[in-house]
């Protein structure tokens, strides 16, 4: 092992992520008969095929997906000490951090993250990318968001998790809604016709209460983002279920009020994902303690 090289290793990096030869290739600027050649380099090294051709591509065996988190890190690492990002400065840099997170998050919590940011670390930019909770944790592991703000749980022992805070649910009608009132009954709750967000957002819980007690909701739009809900819900008679935080900031902006659910939904707990580093990672260590110190609550807070 000591004599595999770093162009080796880099090269098994961007074959695991991008499951091609050819994109491995451009992305390195040589060419395809190069790649190859130190893919067979790589197989006998580890005496272990690494990748096999599917449908969908490269697909890395067993060992080439154990082996991928260090070796991404391992190059992090070394790429961020050569280009000086090891010292991060947050006054001077002008890093790119790479949040994941909801479109909820986005109109909820990111705003008081970006005023922070704005003030600590003036040149610094942000891309924020739509969170599909399936990928989440490969998205880290890959390099492609430095954190990642979801409700769901992601379980994981290369990923560290920081608890920010609690919130419950509250049901979302149109401001002059003749059937709903403010402590709507299961039957009549369930009576009206539902928009709900795609899965992939997370916010599934309403759903699995209701499947816990044998019954479910007549849906009549599935949507992929909670942005659109409000005027949604304003211009018909469908209810929602959001969370209690951005439910205030729903009803600021357009003709909807809130209504008490008639199912109990355990209080959820929005948390940060960031990736576990064998060495630390300055940049992304600040930003997550950025982000806790803009949205964390306290310790009491986040226990109730």
């Amino acid at each position: 092992m000591a004599d595999v090289d770093l162009n080796l290793i880099r090269t098994f990096v961007l074959l695991y992520e991008t499951r091609s030869v050819t994109r491995t290739a451009e992305l390195l600027f040589i060419t395809q008969p190069s790649v190859s050649h130190s893919l067979r380099r790589l197989r006998r090294q580890f005496n272990d095929d690494l990748f096999i051709r599917s449908p969908d591509g490269l697909a890395p065996t067993v060992l080439a997906a154990s082996m991928y988190p260090q070796l991404h890190q391992a190059l992090e690492v070394i790429d961020e000490t050569v280009s000086g990002v090891g010292q991060f400065d947050a006054e001077t840099s002008d890093r790119t951090f790479r949040i994941c997170a909801t479109d909820l998050g986005e109109i909820s919590l990111l705003p008081g993250v970006l005023a922070a940011l704005e003030t600590r670390a003036p040149r610094c930019a942000v891309q924020v990318t739509p969170l599909d909770f399936a990928s989440a944790a490969e998205e880290l592991r890959q390099g492609r968001a430095d954190a990642v703000i979801c409700t769901p749980r992601i379980d994981a022992p290369d990923l560290r998790r920081d608890p920010l805070f609690r919130e419950g649910y509250l049901g979302l009608c149109a401001l002059g809604h003749p059937r709903i009132g403010v402590e709507p009954g299961l039957d009549d709750f369930l009576a009206e016709r539902h928009i709900v967000v795609d899965a992939a957002a997370g916010h599934v819980d309403a759903d699995q209460a209701l499947a816990r007690m044998g019954r479910r909701r007549d849906i009549a739009v599935r949507v992929p983002h909670f942005a659109v809900l409000p005027e949604l819900v304003a211009q018909t008679r469908h209810l929602a279920v959001v969370p209690s935080r951005v439910a205030e900031l729903f009803t600021r902006s357009s003709p909807v009020r809130t209504f008490a659910l008639p199912v109990e939904i355990p209080n959820v707990e929005v948390s940060l994902f960031t990736v576990r580093r064998a060495l630390p990672s300055p940049g992304v260590d600040w930003l997550r303690e950025l982000i806790a110190d803009v949205l964390q609550a306290p310790a009491d807070d986040r226990t109730s």
